[in-house]
C-alpha cells in the first residue's frame, strides 16, 4: 500500500485539514491491513504528535524507522515531535542531522528554520529560508520568510512574502467569500471592500489602518466578526461596518483581504507614527454602568489575563493563573478578570491558596461580548496581560496594558523592543530565555510595587 493508494491519499487529506479522530481510526483500519507499511506507521506517528501524544507519537515514528532508516518523512516527523513536545535543542540537532545526511530534504531544512526561529536564532533561520528561497523550494519558505523580515521591521521585503499565506495552511483551504472582482491596490477614490480573513486579533490590529484606507477611497466598506460590529461604528466615523460573510455581495468596485493592508499603509517604520492611540472607543455608558455594578468608584482596578486558548503555540505564550497572579500580592489594587473562555474554576482555586480576590463582572461575556469587554477594560486603570485578544483590545483602546511576551513572539511585536508600534500604550516584558517566566515577572512585579504598594497607615 504505497502512497498514491486512495485510502491513503485520503488519510493524508484527513491529518492536513486537521480531522484527527478520522484519520486515526482510518489509520489503524489500514495498517490491520498492511501492519508493516512504514507510511502508515509514520501516519500514526503524526497524528499522536498532532494530538500531543508524544510517547506515542515517537513510538510510531521509530518503528517506521525500523523499517526504513533512509524514510527521511519519518526522521522529519521524529524532529517535530522532539521540538514540539519542548526538546528544542535535540530537534535542531536531529533536523542538522537529517540535512547533513540528505542535503537537498527541504522539509526538513524548513523545519530547521522554524525551530531556530524559535529560540531566537533568527541570523541562521533567516540564512536558511534566504537559502530555501533561492532554490524555490516551496511557498512555505515564502511564508516563513516573509513572517521573519516583518519581526526583523524590513517591511517592504516582508510585506510581499506575506501574501505567500494563502498558498499555506491555514488559509491555502479558505474560500475567498468576493470572486471575480478587481484587488484594492490603493488607488484614490475607488469603492472599497475590506473583509476580515483570520481571528479576532488579527481583525482588531488591522483596524487601525481603517482609517487611512478611508481616506484614500471613495467609499469604505468593513466586514468585520459580528462581535466587533458596534464598537467599530462607534468608534471611526465615515467607514461602514457590516459582519462578515461568507459570501459578500455588495462590491461595486474593488476588495481586499484586511491583511493585505499595511503592504499599501506600512512599508517603513516611520509609517506606523500614523497609527492613531485609541482608534477604538467603548461605550462611556457601559463603562459607568460597569463602574457602578462592580463598586469601583476610588479603587486602583487593574484587569488581568493569562491565556491563549486558541493559540498555536498555547504553552508557549500561556501562563497558569497561579504563576501570574502571584505578582500581585501586597498590593492596594482590585484586580478585574478580563480572561475569555471556563476559567471559574481556576479562579477559585487561585483565590482559596493566595488570598487574593478576583472579581468577575456579571454583566461581560468576556467571550462573546466584546463590546462589554471593551467597556470592563476602559474601566481598569492598567492591563496586564500575556499575548491574546485581551491585549489587542486593550492596546486599540489606548489603555496603558503591559503585556507578557514569549521569547519569540509573533511578528508584530518586533524584537528586543519594549515599545509596540501597533498599540503606543503597550509596555513590553519579554522572557529572556526560551520558556522561562521568572525575569518577565519579576520585572512586572517590581513596577507594580513601584506604582500600587500598599503602605499602611
Amino acid at each position: 500500500m504505497n502512497r498514491n493508494n486512495p485510502e491513503v491519499v485520503n488519510l493524508i487529506g484527513l491529518i492536513k485539514k486537521g480531522e484527527l479522530s478520522k484519520a486515526l481510526k482510518l489509520c489503524q483500519r489500514l495498517l490491520q491491513k498492511d501492519e508493516a507499511n512504514e507510511v502508515l506507521q509514520n501516519s500514526l506517528g503524526i497524528i499522536y504528535r498532532k494530538q500531543e501524544k508524544y510517547i506515542q507519537a515517537e513510538h510510531w515514528a521509530r518503528i517506521a524507522l525500523k523499517k526504513n532508516n533512509r524514510f527521511w518523512a519519518a526522521h522529519n516527523n521524529l524532529a517535530r515531535i522532539f521540538h514540539d513536545s519542548g526538546q528544542v535543542e535535540r530537534a535542531i540537532e536531529k533536523f542538522r542531522w537529517i540535512l547533513k545526511q540528505n542535503p537537498s530534504y527541504h522539509e526538513g531544512r524548513i523545519n530547521l528554520a522554524v525551530t531556530l526561529k524559535s529560540v531566537g536564532n533568527y541570523r541562521e533561520s533567516l540564512l536558511e529560508y534566504q537559502n530555501l528561497v533561492a532554490n524555490k523550494s516551496s511557498d512555505l519558505s515564502f511564508f516563513h520568510l516573509g513572517l521573519t523580515y516583518l519581526s526583523m521591521g524590513r517591511y517592504k521585503e516582508g510585506w510581499s512574502n506575506y501574501e505567500y499565506r494563502w498558498k499555506v495552511s491555514p488559509l491555502v483551504n479558505a474560500v475567498w467569500p468576493i470572486k471575480g472582482m478587481d484587488i484594492w491596490n490603493g488607488e484614490k477614490d475607488k469603492d472599497v471592500v475590506l473583509w476580515r480573513e483570520q481571528g479576532i486579533g488579527d481583525d482588531i490590529l488591522f483596524l487601525g489602518l481603517t482609517p487611512e484606507a478611508r481616506d484614500r477611497s471613495k467609499r469604505l466598506s468593513v466586514y468585520v466578526d459580528p462581535r466587533l460590529v458596534v464598537l467599530c461604528k462607534r468608534s471611526i466615523e465615515g467607514v461602514e461596518f457590516f459582519p462578515y460573510e461568507s459570501v459578500i455581495e455588495d462590491v461595486k468596485e474593488t476588495h481586499l483581504p484586511m491583511g493585505s493592508l499595511p503592504s499599501l499603509f506600512r512599508q517603513t517604520e516611520d509609517d506606523f507614527k500614523k497609527t492613531k492611540k485609541g482608534y477604538l472607543k467603548a461605550d462611556p455608558e457601559r463603562v459607568s454602568a460597569i463602574r457602578a455594578e462592580l463598586g469601583l468608584e476610588g479603587k486602583k482596578v487593574i484587569g488581568i489575563s493569562w491565556k491563549s486558548i486558541k493559540s498555536l503555540n498555547t504553552l508557549k505564550k500561556s501562563l497558569t493563573l497561579l504563576e501570574f497572579g502571584k505578582i500581585f500580592q501586597g498590593l492596594d489594587v482590585t484586580l478585574i478578570n478580563l480572561q475569555y473562555g471556563d476559567v471559574d474554576k481556576e479562579i477559585r482555586d487561585f483565590e482559596e491558596q493566595t488570598g487574593i480576590k478576583i472579581i468577575q463582572c456579571g454583566s461581560v461575556d468576556n467571550r462573546e461580548d466584546l463590546d462589554g469587554l471593551a467597556a470592563l477594560i476602559e474601566a481598569c486603570d492598567l492591563v496586564v496581560s500575556t499575548s491574546n485578544v485581551t491585549v489587542h483590545l486593550a492596546g486599540a483602546l489606548g489603555k496603558d496594558t503591559w503585556v507578557l511576551l514569549p521569547f519569540v513572539s509573533s511578528f508584530w511585536w518586533l524584537l528586543n523592543r519594549e515599545d509596540s508600534i501597533w498599540y503606543p500604550s503597550l509596555k513590553i516584558y519579554r522572557q529572556k530565555k526560551f520558556g522561562e517566566w521568572k525575569l518577565a515577572l519579576d520585572a512586572v512585579e517590581d513596577n507594580l510595587k513601584t506604582l500600587f504598594i500598599r503602605r499602611d497607615p
